[in-house]
This record gives C-alpha cells, structure tokens and sequence, in this order.
C-alpha cells in the first residue's frame, strides 16, 4: 500500500514538474542575457531546469481530470509567453527607438549602398545594451525571478484563462511602439529641426550637393543629442523598469478564471 502511495506521489510530482519547467523555461529564455548567442544552450538549460527543481517542492496543485494534457500545456506556454513579453518590452522599446533615431540620423542609407552588409542598428543595439545595464544595476532580475515564483501560486498550472490573456497581448507591439517614439522623441525632433534648417539651406544655394553634405551634419547633430538626452533616457528606462512587476501581476490576474 505504501509502494502504491509513493508511486502515485512519485509520478503526480514528476508531471507538476514537467510543467513548471515548461513555463520556467519559456521565460527565462525570453529574458534579457538568456536570449543572447554569447550564453550557452547548456547554462540556459541547466538553470532552467535547477530553478524547476527549487519551486516544485514549494507548489502544490492538482490538475483538472477532464481537461486534456495538450489543452494545459498549451496554456502554459502562452502565459509563458506573455509574462516573457511583458518582461522583454522595454528591450524592444528600447531597440525599436534606436533604429528610429538610426533612421532619422540616415545610417540607414547603409542599406542602400550595400544592401547585403549595410547595417543601420548599431544605436538599437547601444540603447539595448544600456538598458540591459539598468536592468541588473536596479537588480530587476530579481523581481522577475521573484513574479515567477509567485505566479504558481496565483495561477497554478491548468488553471489558466488564456481567451483574455491572448487578446490583449495582441496590443503588446502598440505599447511597444508608444514606449519607442517616446524615448526617441528628444533626438527625432531634433533632425526634424536639422531638416528644416538643411532644407532652408537648400533653397538659399540650391548648387550645393545637399544629400552628401547633410549625412556628417545629420551624424554630428543626432550623436550629440543623443548625448544630452541620456539623463531622459535613463529615467524613463528607470520608470519602466521600476512599474515591471506590476505589468507582470496585471498579467497574472488577467490570466485567472
């Protein structure tokens, strides 16, 4: 009778597992660092699973008998998903302004004389390497670890609502969007001002080649402003990343039946 118990025990805690790994896996491989080339797939796998293996003893459920296996993870891996995206939208803000302020500086013309090796996004990568800094300065990672561990307890596995969850995640890239010409807005209104001024320049001495002498102009004025905004940069970044546990619980409780 014992063997019996401890079997069933056995087997019940190895499927919880299975599934807590699914979801601690899928996000933290969309976190920033553990989506890099530069972290091996070993380490990535290695601390997914140890951080399954602490929370499991810790989370105690029972999975509903007449739902389908492929119906619950399912839900797992899209509230998973959210979660990760919720926790990633300020890199991608953070990117998406860069290459705007790429453009409006005209680095993006590299793609235009070398389409195969042209880049333009080497002001994304900047800004997502600065907010990568902020990110574990302000010791967010422990936040996030800490929302992860919570999130068994407010939606256990099996016990999701993805219907809403998903609809609203489908307005993820607008808030992304908003949150990039937000933190690109001091620099764009600057080449804004520089193009007019370019274009007045033009009209008074139309014989100037005007194209080839506004891209150091456009360089030196977008690096510059570039430089006198960063204070702005970093407080916006900061408020991001200071609101980012809130996003994940509203997440969290948009998910719940």
């Amino acid at each position: 009778m014992d063997s019996l118990i401890d079997s069933g025990l056995v087997s019940r805690q190895i499927g919880n597992f299975v599934l807590i790994l699914l979801r601690v896996s899928i996000f933290m491989m969309m976190l920033p660092v553990f989506t890099s080339k530069n972290v091996p797939t070993q380490y990535k796998i290695a601390f997914s699973i140890a951080l399954a293996v602490l929370i499991t003893p810790l989370v105690d459920f029972t999975l509903d008998e007449n739902e389908e296996m492929p119906y619950t993870i399912f839900k797992e891996i899209v509230l998973a998903m959210a979660m990760g995206g919720a926790a990633r939208l300020v890199f991608y803000a953070a990117e998406m302004a860069g290459q705007l302020i790429s453009n409006g500086m005209s680095l993006s013309i590299a793609t235009t004389f070398d389409p195969e090796f042209g880049q333009s996004a080497e002001i994304g990568r900047f800004l997502g390497i600065l907010a990568t800094l902020i990110f574990f300065v302000m010791n967010i990672h422990h936040d996030l670890i800490t929302a992860l561990v919570r999130s068994f307890e407010v939606l256990p596995p099996g016990q999701i609502k993805v219907e809403v969850l998903m609809i609203n995640r489908l307005f993820g890239g607008a808030k992304v969007f908003l949150l990039a010409l937000k933190l690109a807005a001091p620099v764009m209104v600057g080449m804004v001002v520089a193009n007019l001024l370019l274009g007045l320049l033009y009209k008074a001495a139309p014989q100037i080649n005007i194209m080839f002498v506004s891209f150091p102009i456009f360089l030196f004025v977008g690096l510059i402003l570039l430089m006198i905004t960063m204070p702005i940069y970093f407080t916006s970044i900061g408020q991001q990343f200071n609101n980012i546990k809130n996003v994940l619980y509203e997440t969290l409780l948009m998910a719940k039946p």
